[in-house]
């Protein structure tokens, strides 16, 4: 009988993603698996790239037939399945076919072509902080990627695939409804076959706008996903527990004004101004107090001039700008002493 696999030895993501594929429908994964499962995608884009990529596989593999799949499956595969409560006979089969996958990929046996899809283009960008950005792919779609933003693009004969690490970018995608386009953002995924849309990650934190034709947006645990369809003029975000906002209507132009090379505040809160501006890599500012980071603030700023925000602060706002004493320091932030 074969040994258990230990995940934590399975260096190759796409081995790892069979094993947790089998592993998460087996129906005996312990907390603990969950929680190593979780910390798994979290650790790298390319965990979840493989891991639904494994499930597309099974998707896929529902036309071949149970028979044929049983076919595939190593004796030694389904003694799990036999040894626990009964199953349908889908899930049995299912479990068996994703063992299948994780033998053949640890032995070095070669998967079919339809399992393994070479990619025909793969590239990775990266923009510094305060640098913007643009993208053309090889099928004519266009990347822009704002501030600090680091993404990886990979090319297949049926799909195209980018995971967003981190930042945010606007996505202008050819129509082709033969390869649908799929942007992998932590534990959020967005599908669409032609459209322009918007993906902003901050760690965790993932909001989706669509600017125009219709986007599906996936997120959440394994066990507890939702999704959201959005049509052109709204967007979602992700919530406390990874699942998605309910769509909503959203000023995506003011959303996509860094485009342009300008920051639009309407009626916000100083400190989410401030977060806003950080991102672009000048001096960090530092609001000093909760009363501070309360104040209201509208205006458009442009974020290639961020001295010009600060100029402008106590024109808009009952603020004391105090400039650190070198370069790296930070820029505080008060409220003006009384006389």
């Amino acid at each position: 009988m074969t040994d258990p696999i230990d995940p934590d030895t399975l260096t190759d993501p796409r081995d790892a993603a069979a094993f947790w594929f089998a592993r998460v429908h087996s129906e005996r994964m312990s907390e603990a698996e969950r929680q190593q499962f979780d910390a798994w995608l979290r650790a790298d884009p390319a965990h979840g790239l493989e891991y639904r990529r494994a499930r597309g596989i099974w998707n896929a593999s529902g036309q071949l037939g149970e028979d044929r799949l049983r076919a595939l499956v190593q004796e030694e595969a389904p003694a799990a399945a036999r040894r626990r409560s009964p199953l349908s006979s889908r899930r049995r089969v299912m479990a068996g076919a994703a063992f299948a996958c994780t033998v053949a990929v640890v032995a070095g046996v070669a998967l079919p072509r339809w399992m393994a899809g070479d990619p025909a283009y793969a590239a990775q960008y990266a923009t510094q902080p305060g640098q913007r950005q643009r993208v053309s792919l090889p099928d004519a779609s266009v990347i822009d990627l704002n501030t600090a933003t680091q993404l990886a693009v990979t090319l297949y004969a049926d799909r195209r695939v980018v995971a967003l690490a981190a930042g945010e970018a606007t996505f202008s995608v050819t129509p082709d409804a033969s390869r649908p386009f799929y942007v992998e953002a932590g534990g959020a995924t967005v599908r669409v076959t032609g459209t322009r849309f918007n993906v902003r990650r901050d760690g965790d934190a993932v909001r989706v706008a669509v600017d125009a034709g219709t986007v599906a947006v996936e997120a959440g645990h394994w066990w507890n996903r939702s999704q959201v369809l959005l049509s052109a003029g709204q967007g979602t975000r992700t919530v406390e527990d990874g699942r998605l906002s309910p769509s909503e209507k959203w000023d995506v132009p003011t959303l996509l004004a860094w485009h342009a090379g300008r920051a639009v505040f309407r009626d916000v809160p100083l400190s989410d101004a401030v977060a806003e501006m950080n991102r672009y890599g000048h001096p960090p500012i530092r609001v000093s107090g909760a009363d501070v980071a309360a104040l209201r603030v509208s205006g458009v700023f442009s974020v290639d001039n961020p001295r010009a925000f600060l100029d402008l602060l106590p024109a808009i706002a009952p603020v004391r700008v105090q400039a650190g004493s070198d370069a790296v320091s930070y820029t505080h932030l008060t409220l003006p002493t009384k006389a």
